[in-house]
C-alpha cells in the first residue's frame, strides 16, 4: 500500500511540475509575441530632401494603420497641449504593415516642417497612430 501511494505521489508531482513548465513556456511566448511598434526619424534641413518618420512593426503579426497625426506638444503631463502639424488624408485608405516591416512618412516641400530650435520653440513632436482594433497610440518622435 505504501509503494502504491508513493507512486501516485510521484506521478502527481511530475504532472504538477510539467504543467508549471508548460505554463512558463506559454507566458514567454506571449511576451515574445506581444504588440510592439517603434518610431524613428530622419530630419534634414532641406525642403527639397524633406523629413521622414519611420513606423516599424516589431511584432510577428501584421497590423493595419488606419490614420496617423503628427503633433506639436507643449507643456508636461497633465497640462500638455497638442497642436496639429500634419496628418493623413481621410481618403488615403488603410496601410497594412507586415510583420517586422517599416512604413515611411515623407514630408517634402509643402509638407516640410522645421524641427530646429527656433521652429520647435520648446515643443516636442509626437505622432498619434490609429491602428485597427486598438486605442490610439501616442509616441514621441523628436524632443530637443
Amino acid at each position: 500500500m505504501a509503494a502504491a501511494e508513493s507512486g501516485l505521489m510521484l506521478i502527481a508531482w511530475w504532472g504538477a511540475g510539467l504543467s508549471t513548465l508548460l505554463a512558463v513556456v506559454k507566458l514567454l511566448e506571449l511576451w515574445r509575441d506581444r504588440f510592439r511598434m517603434d518610431i524613428s526619424y530622419n530630419f534634414t534641413g532641406s525642403e527639397s530632401v524633406g523629413n521622414e518618420v519611420f513606423i516599424r512593426n516589431l511584432s510577428n503579426r501584421p497590423l493595419i494603420l488606419t490614420y496617423w497625426e503628427l503633433l506639436y506638444c507643449s507643456g508636461r503631463w497633465p497640462r500638455r497641449s497638442f497642436a496639429p502639424l500634419e496628418s493623413a488624408d481621410f481618403d488615403s485608405g488603410d496601410c497594412r504593415l507586415e510583420p517586422y516591416a517599416t512604413h515611411t512618412l515623407h514630408f517634402v516641400k509643402a509638407n516640410y516642417f522645421s524641427w530646429g530650435h527656433k521652429g520647435l520653440n520648446g515643443r516636442r513632436i509626437f505622432i498619434r497612430l490609429h491602428v485597427a482594433g486598438r486605442k490610439p497610440i501616442l509616441k514621441l518622435v523628436y524632443a530637443q
